[in-house]
C-alpha cells in the first residue's frame, strides 16, 4: 500500500493570495489523486511552536514571511517555497521556489 505523505502548509490563510495558493494545491491533489494528508492549524495561520513537535515528510510554505523563512531553515524535511519575484537570482531562498 503506497504511504501517504504528510505535508505541511504554512500560509497566513487571513490573505487572500495565501488561500489561492492553498485552493491551488488541493485542486492538484484531487485532480492527480495524490496521497497527500494536508496540515494546517485550524485557524489555517501557521504556528512556529508546534512546528518542532509536527512530524511531516515535508513542507510547502509562504516564503514572503520571514518568520516562516526563517522556521523552515531550522528544519530537516524537503520544502517548496512560494513567493515574490527578485531581481536578482541571489535574493531567492534556497529551497525549490515557485515565483509569483
Amino acid at each position: 500500500m503506497p504511504k501517504n505523505y504528510r505535508i505541511t502548509l504554512l500560509f497566513n490563510a487571513n490573505k487572500a493570495y495565501d488561500r489561492q495558493v492553498i485552493e491551488g494545491i488541493g485542486n492538484y491533489l484531487d485532480k492527480y489523486h495524490c496521497d497527500w494528508d494536508l496540515l494546517m492549524e485550524e485557524d489555517f495561520t501557521y504556528c512556529a511552536k508546534k512546528l518542532d513537535s509536527m512530524v511531516c515528510d515535508g513542507i510547502i510554505a509562504d516564503m514572503d514571511d520571514d518568520n516562516i523563512r526563517t522556521l523552515v531553515s531550522q528544519v530537516d524535511v524537503p520544502i517548496v517555497g512560494v513567493g515574490i519575484s527578485f531581481n536578482d537570482p541571489n535574493d531567492y531562498p534556497k529551497v525549490p521556489y515557485v515565483a509569483t
